[in-house]
């Protein structure tokens, strides 16, 4: 049995899980990466991972919904933009599609003036 990590080594592990998570990495993927590169047993692996996933849980609770809502859309821009210069239409197509779907615009709803 190796030896015991500190807490500030357990912290730094669970951050890079968390980050790992949000790149979109599966269960399996997570528990690989723990058993191989810090030597853990499946089922310590599982804790980590299950920390981990509470820590972004607990991030996104703490961002409002408008201002997620926001920083996704300018997101979309972004690539609608960068997609348009790479000579990309279509992703740029998709991009406007998956915007408007996160804005409430439906193909032909016209929207709502306020």
């Amino acid at each position: 049995m190796g030896k015991k990590c500190t807490k500030a080594e357990k912290k730094a592990r669970v951050e890079e899980l968390a980050n790992l998570i949000v790149k979109g990495l599966s269960q399996r993927q997570l528990i690989h990466h723990v058993t191989e590169s810090w030597g853990l047993s499946s089922e310590q692996a599982s804790r980590y991972v299950r920390e981990a996933r509470d820590a972004v849980k607990a991030d996104l609770s703490d961002i409002d919904r408008v201002d997620m809502l926001a920083s996704k859309v300018q997101m979309l821009e972004q690539i609608a933009t960068d997609a348009v210069a790479a000579g990309r239409e279509s992703n740029a197509i998709g991009a406007i599609r998956l915007m408007n779907e996160l804005v409430g615009f439906e193909a032909g709803q016209k929207p709502n003036a306020h």
